[in-house]
């Protein structure tokens, strides 16, 4: 599996790049470049949730608030999930979830997030979204749902996680996992002109291209209040 950008053939900041007819698509006018920028990271989100059993009406947990999260977090809402819990140690970025409208469950404010969750939907949500890639945090997201509850897990990870089996089989639970977003692109455009996955509050900064080092990359790992920062080839 290859990704154009990281596994050759352009991309990243080259100012042109070749790729396949069927890879293409049309930015309808009404759409900002800023808003195209957005594209890709959405589709991983909108993929995620369209893998998963979630249905309208149902309660959910996102587990994780970073950049994808944040954007799961606008799928489920196109999705009709109506109580969304955001599950998330920093400040900076609880504030972001509860800007696009999710009820804040602060990790460090209790003694087990999993039973907080529980307390607030009457027995755990109906599905969880694991975005962090941090083993305990796994445990967490499938123990937060209900019995035939399920869990999806998004991030990539670079180390094992240790979870007990009996957490899934003896509620009849479901884990699964899903890569990035096969061909939901044309979709993401069609909610975007809608007002999901809005650039205006998802963008945090934008810089030149000169900058992309400190300002970008730097400011990406270091600074929890960013979320997505553009790049302009302009010196």
């Amino acid at each position: 599996m290859g990704f154009l950008g990281l596994a050759g053939g352009g991309g990243g900041f080259s100012e042109y790049v070749s790729v396949n007819e069927e890879l293409l698509h049309l930015l309808p006018d009404e759409l900002s470049y800023e808003q195209g920028a957005l594209v890709e990271p959405s589709a991983v989100a909108l993929y995620a949730v369209r893998s998963s059993k979630v249905q309208a009406g149902d309660t959910v947990a996102v587990f994780g608030c970073g950049p994808i999260g944040l954007l799961v977090i606008e799928a489920l809402k196109a999705a009709g999930a109506t109580d969304i819990y955001a599950v998330e140690l920093s400040k900076e970025r609880q504030e972001k979830a509860k800007e696009l409208g999710s009820i804040i469950v602060d990790p460090s404010q209790y003694d087990d997030v999993v039973q907080e969750i529980a307390r607030l939907t009457n027995g755990g949500v109906d599905v969880s979204f694991e975005v962090t890639g941090v083993p305990v945090v796994l445990k967490q997201a499938i123990q937060s749902t209900r019995i035939s509850g399920e869990t999806v897990i998004v991030s990539i990870w670079e180390k094992g996680a240790e979870i007990l089996p009996n957490d899934i089989v003896i509620k009849e639970r479901t884990v699964k996992g899903i890569i990035d977003y096969r061909d939901v692109f044309p979709s993401v455009l069609n909610l975007m002109r809608k007002g999901y996955f809005s650039a205006d509050t998802l963008v945090t900064k934008k810089i030149k291209l000169d900058d992309v080092i400190e300002n970008g990359f730097h400011a990406l790992i270091n600074e929890k209040d960013q979320v997505k920062i553009l790049v302009s080839a302009e010196s």
